[in-house]
């Protein structure tokens, strides 16, 4: 039996010292805040451009004060190019493809995660390479099927193909989300006598929330920005969404050569706010979601 001596004794009550990370030089200070200050203004200006052209009555293509506050383009986007209409095409159609989404992507998500079967793994990265395929490499298939089944210029067409094309990336990130959610607590629900699809809705899909929320917004901006399978799934103008109508806005009014900038930044600000109240309503739940443990990706 060893025996620890006095001076032993000190030194393992002592904890190290640990030191301080030395700060950087003022010259490395200034570099790392003009790169900051760069990027911050490269993102910001395309924004800050499209809320100030919005309201001039002479909006040019480079940022300045409005040298007339109006309102005058928001008008008329809505009386001339029927923006009302493209805005509630472009609203129900990315909630119900989001509503979708996350009720298909959270039951496969579950499943994947939880059911043992042989050449799992196999099956689990055949979902993720489908997301590897090119939309335009599928483009001609998804019309000729949607063609065949009477889904070309329907909502449900437009809602359907949409939610296929984010399942695959979705149903492998649900799985790595229910992979971290302990299985004890969905255990402890059975044993109360709930049932497995009981238990899911009740006990785990809660404590998964961030997920669902990283999937909610990742599918409402898929498809709120989506306009290649618009574009060959939809002829009625009645159907059309906002960026079908930021394409044709741009080719009525002015064309390639004389382009009316208002009318365009203030269909921008309109396109842009949906989105950002989508993001601040789930920022809390989907950085959580990013943030948290992806154990069994």
């Amino acid at each position: 039996m060893s025996v620890i001596g006095p001076q032993a004794q000190t030194q393992l009550a002592v904890p190290p010292r640990v030191r301080p990370l030395e700060g950087g030089s003022r010259l490395e200070w200034l570099l790392m805040n003009v790169a900051f200050v760069f990027v911050a203004v490269f993102f910001l200006a395309p924004f800050v451009w499209l809320f100030t052209a919005a309201f001039d009555a002479h909006a040019e293509a480079y940022i300045r004060w409005p040298s007339q506050l109006t309102v005058d383009n928001f008008i008329q986007i809505f009386s001339r190019y029927a923006f009302a209409t493209a805005l509630g095409n472009s609203v129900f159609v990315a909630v119900s493809t989001m509503l979708l989404t996350v009720f298909c992507v959270s039951l496969a998500g579950y499943s994947l995660s939880r059911i043992e079967f042989r050449r799992k793994s196999w099956i689990t990265y055949a979902v993720l390479l489908l997301q590897t395929m090119p939309l335009s490499a599928t483009m001609v298939p998804i019309y000729g099927l949607t063609r065949e089944l009477g889904l070309r210029n329907s909502y449900l067409g437009l809602i359907l193909v949409h939610s296929a094309i984010e399942l695959p990336f979705l149903v492998w990130l649900m799985k790595g989300f229910f992979d971290s959610v302990p299985r004890h607590l969905e255990e402890a629900a059975w044993l109360d006598g709930r049932s497995k699809l009981r238990a899911l809705f009740e006990i785990v899909l809660p404590v998964a929330r961030p997920g669902i929320a990283v999937a909610a917004g990742l599918s409402f901006l898929s498809a709120w920005a989506e306009v290649l399978m618009v574009l060959i799934l939809v002829d009625q103008q009645s159907m059309k969404t906002i960026p079908l109508a930021f394409y044709e806005t741009f080719r009525s009014a002015g064309g390639y050569t004389e382009v009316q900038y208002g009318l365009v930044a203030a269909m921008g600000v309109l396109y842009v706010l949906p989105v950002m109240a989508v993001f601040f309503a789930t920022r809390r739940l989907m950085v959580r979601g990013l943030m948290s443990s992806t154990r069994g990706l």
